[in-house]
């Protein structure tokens, strides 16, 4: 054995990728087709054939250079599909290198997520804490001042949890637009009121300038994205002014907030939307924060498919602005009616039935509905409401189901089909949930039931109420 087989025999197995290995086999092909072509080419050039066999040796040439076009062609196909696939393994690397960004970037995230959670939301839990504690060994003791300290750090409390939940839904993807047909000044009036007593305890001047022109959007989700504007104009301004004003473009109205406060960096604007981002300037105003708020503004401003516009000066101050569509009053006036005809109904006498494992909502519940009219029947569970009905057959006329009930148990809508399978006349269902998943959206529809999101808020829920007091005056 001679010392090159003996080299070959030692060395390890070939640990190459496929794409390596593959790639390899198409640069050794193209380098034996290359050699089989050079040498053709010499056998051309190097024949010499008799003069006296004109005919044998045109027929040899032409042979010859047949092989020669047959072999450059087969170059040139190894050659092309050698660069597709380089090209292809290119793409398919770019791609994966992408992904691992955004995977080690999610994970970064994760990571900011857990410190921050578990210190601000710490933060406003122990206050509570320390205050309540304080209430129970001085009962009469400043009571009014230790119970607005409370409030104030439960409210900060569910102002960073709601933060949160927004966040991830957003994330998730599941948050969809309602969208609807309203005047923005109803909208705006009420958030100018309560952000202009806010400047005020800071010594600041807010300005309003209003609109009378109906808007397409959703007014839950831009009140979430003025808020959010709104709380870091008042938060981040010192001293001066802060402006809320609307004017018409070319179609369309812009909602703008201005403020004269500490401004933003030129270079630092595009970092402000990302998540868990709070500027330098912005951390010494405000002591509790995950740096979500302006990245929750954009997402839902790119669900809304409403543009949002950013200008801003270190020192001076920043302009943050929204463009929405207007609307025309025909399809505003066509909901008011109806709106109006289902306020001027009556809850009184509504038989509900109200399913929620938890007994302080069936207690709240029941206290809000008994307020409206309505004869109330509720349970924590399926066996309590059979404890207390015939779910067969007795009378009722809206089953109003928790959709998350105890684990290990049925969720809402199993046990809304359960009660209606054994009724002649299936109950209407009202599903309350804060899962706003499209999975769950089209469970309720397949079933014909409504749903009303948590937080319940007590207005929507009578409107959904009322929508079967129709059926009920029929009986």
């Amino acid at each position: 054995m001679d010392e090159k087989t003996v080299s070959d025999a030692a060395e390890p197995p070939d640990e190459r990728s496929p794409w390596d290995l593959h790639e390899a086999r198409l640069m050794a092909e193209n380098a034996r087709l290359k050699r089989i072509c050079d040498a053709l080419i010499e056998r051309v050039e190097a024949s010499n054939m008799a003069p006296t066999a004109p005919y044998a040796a045109f027929q040899h040439s032409v042979v010859l250079a047949e092989q020669v076009r047959e072999r450059t062609q087969a170059l040139r196909e190894v050659n092309k599909q050698l660069l597709a696939e380089i090209e292809e393994r290119r793409r398919v690397e770019l791609r994966l290198r992408d992904a691992t960004e955004k995977a080690e970037q999610a994970n970064l995230s994760k990571t900011r997520f857990v410190a921050a959670v578990s210190h601000d939301l710490m933060q406003p839990l122990n206050a509570a804490r320390l205050f309540t504690s304080a209430l129970q060994e001085n009962p009469d003791h400043n009571t009014a001042f230790q119970l607005s300290h409370i409030s104030t750090a439960l409210r900060d409390l569910e102002s960073l949890i709601t933060t949160l939940s927004d966040a991830s839904k957003l994330d998730a993807g599941v948050v969809t637009a309602e969208v609807g047909v309203f005047p923005l000044r109803r909208l705006l009036d009420v958030l100018a009121e309560e952000f202009r007593q806010m400047a005020q305890q800071k010594g600041l001047r807010f300005r309003y300038v209003p609109t009378s022109l109906l808007v397409r959007s959703d007014p839950q989700l831009l009140s979430r994205i003025m808020r959010n504007l709104l709380s870091n104009a008042v938060r981040y301004t010192e001293r001066g002014t802060i402006l809320l004003g609307c004017r018409r473009i070319n179609g369309q109205v812009e909602v703008m907030v201005v403020d004269t406060g500490i401004g933003i960096r030129q270079d630092q604007i595009g970092e402000i939307f990302e998540e868990f981002k709070r500027g330098k300037q912005a951390v010494r105003y405000h002591e509790r924060g995950l740096g979500l708020g302006l990245a929750i503004v954009e997402k839902i401003s790119q669900i809304l498919a409403h543009p949002l516009r950013v200008q801003s000066q270190l020192g001076e101050g920043s302009r943050f602005s929204l463009t929405l569509p207007v609307a025309p009053p025909s399809e505003y006036n066509a909901r008011v009616m109806q709106a109006g005809q289902l306020a001027s109904q009556s809850l009184l006498g509504l038989r509900v039935w109200v399913v929620d494992n938890d007994e302080a909502i069936c207690i709240g519940m029941r206290t809000l509905l008994e307020q409206w009219g309505c004869d109330v029947v509720v349970a924590e569970s399926l066996s309590a409401l059979r404890a207390q009905v015939d779910t067969t057959a007795d009378e009722a006329d809206v089953l109003l189901m928790d959709y998350h009930l105890d684990p290990g148990t049925d969720d809402g809508i199993t046990v809304a089909e359960f009660i209606n399978a054994g009724r002649r006349t299936p109950l209407p269902v009202i599903l309350v949930t804060a899962d706003r998943s499209a999975k769950l959206k089209q469970r309720c529809a397949q079933s014909g039931y409504m749903q009303v999101y948590k937080p319940v808020k007590p207005l929507k829920l009578k409107m959904a109420l009322q929508q079967f007091t129709g059926v009920m005056q029929i009986e």
